[in-house]
Order: structure tokens, then C-alpha cells, then sequence
């Protein structure tokens, strides 16, 4: 039975109550604590579990649906070929939900901002975090991606139309990308956080959105 098998069926057996990855890794004696990060976000992905806030956690839930009967063999935390992400952009999304709703302590859905005419991927409901998940590559895995800086500078441009006290773009996938747009025009940037997340969950901030002064 996998990691993943093995934690909806401690799920279930707790249903209706839930329990934070702190307290699965603890009673099912999985280590390290990024195995069962991951594994619940494998479940999420797959509609086997849901979760909520509690305080500043995320509490897991067992949902209704069956467990397959054959499971795919479990693939390593972060699983990367020539910088090829395991992810798809929206599972992507889903994990940024997760990771940078954490980070702020809110919950974050797609959503609109009164006066901007864009659905944003990661919105608080009371619109005071707004945000949008990219999930990028170098042209050919090395090149400059200058229609990808196009649409970084825009969404930029639109998150400071929102007015949100805190906005921000989290990158997924090949760190370059957003490393190289701060580099070039990091200096005009104020208000807007960047992040990188990787395929585990690990959040790093490459700028922390305050506003830089001259």
C-alpha cells in the first residue's frame, strides 16, 4: 500500500474529523514531513481528500470517493527531467492555493477585483490577496522567453490596478524565468511579491513586494 493509500484510509477512519500533516506523518511514522505534504497534495489533485483551514494549518478530510484499484507507483517529491516538472500548470494551481493561502493565511479561489476586467487564479474572499500562478519554461529550456515577460509585465501591470494591500505572482518550474524578470526590471517593481514554489512545496521569495525607494 502506498503513502498515499495508506493516508486516505487513516482518513477514513477518523471521518468526519480531519487531521493536519503534522498529525498524519505522527500516526502513520512517515518521514520525512515533505512525504506527507506531498501525498496529500497527490490526494487533493486527485479528489481523495479536501481541506480547510485551522488556525494556521491545513486540516485534511476523507471524501466519498473510492480508492482505485490499481494506484500508480508514487513519484519521487520533486521529479524533474531537464527541468520538466512532474505538474501540470493546473495542479499547479492547486498547490498554490494551498502553499501561498498558508503563506498568507487566507483562503484563496479564482476570482475576480471590482474595476478589473481579469479573473486572477489565487483571490482572498475579501479581495485584500490577489494573485496568479505561472508555471514557466526558458525558450528551449535556455533561452530568453520574451513573450513570457510580456505577459509577466502585464499581469504586473493589472495586480497593481487591483489596489489589493497584498498582491503578488508565484512561478512554478524552471526558477530562471522569474529570476531573470526581476533582473531586468526589478527596480520599477513595487507592491507585487514574486515566489517560487517548487514541486514539494517549498515557498521562496525572490521579492518581498514592498516598495523600493531611490
Amino acid at each position: 500500500m502506498t503513502h498515499a493509500d495508506r493516508i486516505a484510509s487513516y482518513l477514513r477512519s477518523i471521518a468526519p474529523n480531519g487531521a493536519t500533516n503534522g498529525e498524519i506523518a505522527r500516526e502513520l511514522q512517515i518521514s520525512p514531513h515533505q512525504t506527507v505534504f506531498a501525498r496529500t497534495r497527490d490526494l487533493l489533485l486527485q479528489g481523495r481528500a479536501h481541506n480547510e483551514r485551522r488556525g494556521r494549518e491545513w486540516v485534511f478530510y476523507a471524501t466519498d470517493l473510492p480508492i482505485p484499484q490499481q494506484a500508480a507507483p508514487e513519484s519521487p517529491l520533486a521529479q524533474t527531467v531537464e527541468g520538466k516538472s512532474n505538474l501540470t500548470p493546473s495542479e499547479f494551481e492547486v498547490l498554490a492555493r494551498n502553499v501561498v493561502g498558508a503563506h498568507y493565511d487566507a483562503r484563496l479561489l479564482p476570482g475576480s477585483v471590482a474595476g478589473v476586467r481579469k479573473k486572477f487564479d489565487l483571490v482572498s474572499t475579501d479581495q485584500e490577496v490577489v494573485g496568479d500562478a505561472k508555471y514557466y519554461t526558458r525558450v528551449r529550456g535556455t533561452g530568453l522567453p520574451p513573450a513570457k515577460f510580456s505577459v509577466i509585465a502585464e499581469h504586473v501591470w493589472l495586480l497593481e490596478k487591483t489596489r489589493a494591500p497584498k498582491s503578488f505572482l508565484v512561478f512554478g518550474n524552471d526558477r530562471e524565468v522569474p529570476v531573470m524578470w526581476l533582473q531586468r526590471w526589478g527596480d520599477l517593481l513595487s507592491g507585487i511579491a514574486f515566489y517560487f514554489l517548487t514541486d514539494s512545496g517549498e515557498l521562496e521569495t525572490l521579492h518581498d513586494g514592498k516598495e523600493r525607494r531611490g
